[in-house]
């Protein structure tokens, strides 16, 4: 899919990364496609793992289709900008890897919800930066 993709998990970096990329959308004239990724919870006994119920699948997807939607519709001032939002399940550096593979560009922000609150760069950043297919923005809040 040709234009920008960003990814959102709902953090103060992903929004602010959500507006960046949309006011890029608006100056390229370019598509703006947001994407949600999580992961499903795996349990562990010490013995087994097990993945949770797949009805856990769907509202976990409602959810964070809902959470990317609302957060688009936050952003009024990007009129004239085609949005689509996508939720996806799995690891998030892989899955906008893949859905940017034949995109412009790739936003995220600087780090997201997930790891250590003092590491300057997230794990999904890092995994984006080096190994995306496309030119990769990392959106960094002051």
């Amino acid at each position: 899919m040709a234009g920008i993709v960003v990814g959102v998990d709902g953090s103060e970096q992903s929004v602010s990364a959500l507006s960046w990329a949309g006011k890029e959308a608006q100056l390229r004239g370019s598509v703006l496609h947001v994407v949600a990724v999580f992961s499903g919870a795996i349990l562990s006994t010490g013995y087994e793992m097990a993945t949770t119920d797949l009805s856990d699948y769907g509202a976990a997807t409602n959810i964070m289709l809902g959470a990317a939607t609302d957060t688009v519709r936050a952003f009024g001032d990007l009129d004239g900008v085609e949005v689509t939002t996508e939720v996806l399940e799995g690891h998030a550096g892989e899955k906008l890897i893949a859905v940017s593979r034949d995109s412009d560009l790739l936003v995220v922000g600087s780090r997201g919800h997930g790891g250590f609150a003092g590491l300057l760069i997230g794990s999904v950043t890092t995994y984006v930066v080096n190994h995306a297919r496309c030119p990769v923005v990392v959106v960094r809040n002051p």
